[in-house]
């Protein structure tokens, strides 16, 4: 045995006696030796001051317990943890009887210690065996304590590999598997892959990869993992796992199955990129798509977008479920025309788009919106209820036309309002020549919401006259004129003001200012009738009679004095809303006048249903009265129908006195046109008729 010496170093001369290497194996071991004589029932121990560790035991009281070298065995029993002195007490006397040939039980050491301590005691009686219990039993005590965390922990780890969802695998330095847990056996759904297989087989070659994670400690990525299923997709996992030598190692690896993740990231793609509505891709497709075709080496495509015409109409009359319907039948009969390699998608609301690779010209556009053109022209059959809608495209080519997205599709809008306003059921190219179309209607659209708020109108009258030339009423006209593009056109500001929504405040100026006029007339002695314009937007207006009212009420005059001209076109949609007005307008004594007669398609049905006064044949009838036959048989017609109808008829456009002879012998009763006079400042009819007061006022006057 090495001895210490006078200085307290430990003698290095070895002692090579049996019982001197038995006494160091057991300090090697930390096993403490203890011996119990039944004649004094004391037990002694030798060298127990520590634990394993090294730190001093504690007693019940938490004070340090430097053990005497003799304790009585009760004593040695109340050192024990409270809950396992009975263990401990039972263990013993069962030896001590003979029961068992030898004591070996485990405990708590003390009650109070910050940390648990687990000691166990092993002994055995000695002597041959007698009659009646041990005299002298010799054995071990030894603190278990690290030895019981280092297996609880074994266990738990144990415990959570083979419990784990996720699958896991221990591989030695040459991707030899060590273990496996039950996950990865039905994620493999592979008896091959048991200890001692290759993982490499399962999840491709990855050389260098397990001297990478020895450096960095872990890897994480994405593989393939192939079985018996399959390709899987997995996120794998390497974790070194070095023993406490630091030469040996193996690894932890764990692969998480990703196939609910990719399911949910398709559908999340799906979600992004495809039109709930027709199944077709959508806005963010499309930009994806054109811009890869952007990013190609030599990009050469189409782009073209479809705006379905009188689409809006058709949704507020049926219904948003007719109008879904009808979407899903146009995109269906689009794509049934195109087919599977001309990219379609909606690009939002009544738009569509389409995308054609390799269009180095205009060719394949015009001949895809041929086709467009064509499959759209039949009636669509929605429910029980046929509805036509007419597509206007507009098209750009890339890369000349634009070398991005943005540019490309604002192009393409320019375009398709350009065939909005040539009368839509066309291909429009773009060409620079729309850009300052574009800029002139946003500067226009800017001006007239200024003049709208300010009423910066101004309003002529043109007179209409009876068979004899006498005056019999006139229509008031809204004029515009700016600084920035001079006298603006009725055809041009009207319709920009109905699309815009600044309609229905420019009808309330015209209202008023028709019902100023009618009370001049009154005040200067000729009580004369004022025909005003009502937009299809205003008629289908909540509460316009109550406008009308108020504007007579506030100049003083009867309803009878205000006479409402409503083109065809105001009669399309809404029948439902626009009759109950119409007939509430006429019953508070207002006159109805239909305009521009014979230019729609239902003019025989509204004169039969609804009650209009009077009948304004449109001035394309006029123009060609006294040149061609078939003209005026064809208006000779059109006046006995309303006349049958018990109808006024008034003609417009009369330019010329034959025109005016002829229409006169045809039995028309009011005439209006250049012939008798141009339209003239409201100020200018007033002071004309204030002029000529008591006398017969007859016309021409140009």
């Amino acid at each position: 045995m090495m001895s210490a010496s006078p200085n307290g170093l430990t003698d290095a001369r070895p002692d090579h006696s049996p019982l001197s290497r038995a006494q160091l194996a057991l300090w090697a071991s930390g096993e403490h030796v203890w011996e119990w004589v039944a004649a004094t029932n004391r037990i002694t121990i030798d060298r127990f001051d520590s634990g394993a560790d090294g730190q001093p035991l504690l007693d019940a009281a938490g004070q340090p317990c430097p053990l005497a070298e003799q304790l009585d065995i009760e004593d040695f029993f109340a050192r024990a943890h409270a809950d396992d002195r009975a263990t401990l007490r039972l263990a013993w006397r069962l030896h001590l009887r003979g029961v068992h040939p030898d004591v070996d039980v485990t405990f708590r050491w003390g009650d109070a210690s910050p940390r648990t301590r687990w000691m166990r005691l092993r002994g055995r009686a000695l002597g041959a065996p007698q009659p009646g219990p041990a005299q002298r039993v010799l054995g071990t005590l030894k603190d278990v304590t690290d030895q019981r965390d280092a297996e609880e922990s074994l266990r738990l780890m144990a415990h959570a590999f083979a419990s784990t969802r996720d699958a896991m695998v221990v591989v030695d330095a040459q991707w030899q598997v060590l273990e496996v847990n039950d996950a990865l056996r039905r994620l493999c759904a592979d008896h091959d892959l048991a200890q001692g297989a290759d993982l490499q087989r399962w999840i491709g070659p990855a050389p260098g990869l397990l001297d990478q994670v020895l450096l960095d400690g872990l890897w994480r990525g994405e593989r393939a993992l192939r079985s018996s299923q399959g390709t899987v997709p997995v996120e794998m996992s390497l974790t070194a796992v070095v023993a406490s030598d630091g030469d040996r190692h193996c690894f932890l690896v764990a692969l998480h199955d990703l196939r609910e993740r990719r399911l949910a990231e398709e559908r999340l793609h799906t979600m992004a990129t495809v039109d709930r509505l027709t199944g077709l891709p959508n806005r963010l497709a499309t930009q994806w798509q054109v811009e890869q075709l952007l990013s190609a080496a030599t990009p050469a495509f189409g782009l073209m977008l479809i705006d379905l015409d009188g689409f809006k109409e058709l949704n507020d009359s049926y219904g948003h479920q007719h109008g879904d319907l009808l979407l899903v039948s146009v995109a269906q009969r689009l794509r049934s025309a195109l087919g599977a390699e001309v990219f379609m998608a909606r690009w939002g609301s009544d738009e569509f788009a389409l995308v054609l690779p390799g269009s180095c010209d205009d060719t394949p556009l015009r001949a895809a919106a041929q086709l467009v053109l064509a499959t759209m022209a039949q009636p669509f059959l929605v429910g029980c209820d046929e509805l036509s809608v007419t597509p206007t495209l507009g098209a750009v080519l890339a890369p000349q036309d634009g070398a991005d997205f943005n540019t490309l599709v604002r192009k393409a809008d320019l375009a398709v309002y350009a065939g909005k306003d040539r009368g839509r059921n066309r291909l429009v190219f773009y060409e620079a020549a729309l850009e300052s179309d574009a800029q002139r209607r946003v500067r226009m659209t800017s001006l007239l919401r200024v003049d709208t708020d300010r009423n910066g109108f101004r309003f002529v009258a043109q007179p209409k006259v009876d068979a004899t030339g006498r005056p019999v009423g006139a229509e008031l006209l809204m004029r515009w004129t700016t600084e920035a593009f001079g006298s603006v056109s009725p055809m041009e500001f009207i319709p920009l003001a109905e699309k815009v929504g600044l309609i229905q405040l420019m009808g309330r100026h015209a209202a008023h200012a028709a019902a100023q006029l009618a009370a001049g007339c009154a005040e200067v002695g000729r009580p004369l009738p004022v025909a005003v314009n009502l937009s299809p937007k205003q008629l289908q207006q909540p509460g316009l009679d109550e406008l009308l009212l108020h504007a007579c009420r506030r100049y003083g005059i009867a309803p009878q004095m205000l006479e409402l001209e409503l083109t065809e076109s105001a009669l399309v949609h809404n029948m439902d809303v626009v009759e109950p007005m119409l007939r509430r307008l006429r019953a508070q004594g207002f006159s109805l006048a239909l305009d521009d007669f014979g230019t729609g398609y239902s003019s025989l049905s509204y004169l039969r249903h609804l009650p209009f006064d009077k009948v304004k044949i449109d001035r394309s009838f006029v123009m060609d009265l006294d040149r061609d036959p078939a003209a005026a048989r064809m208006l000779e017609s059109i006046v006995q129908l309303c006349v049958g109808l018990d109808k006024r008829i008034v003609a417009e456009g009369v330019e010329t006195p034959q025109q005016a002879a002829m229409l006169a012998a045809l039995g028309v009763h009011e005439f209006q046109g250049y012939h008798f006079a141009r339209p003239m400042p409201v100020d200018d009819w007033l002071d004309l008729l204030r002029a000529q007061r008591g006398q017969p006022l007859t016309l021409p006057l140009v």
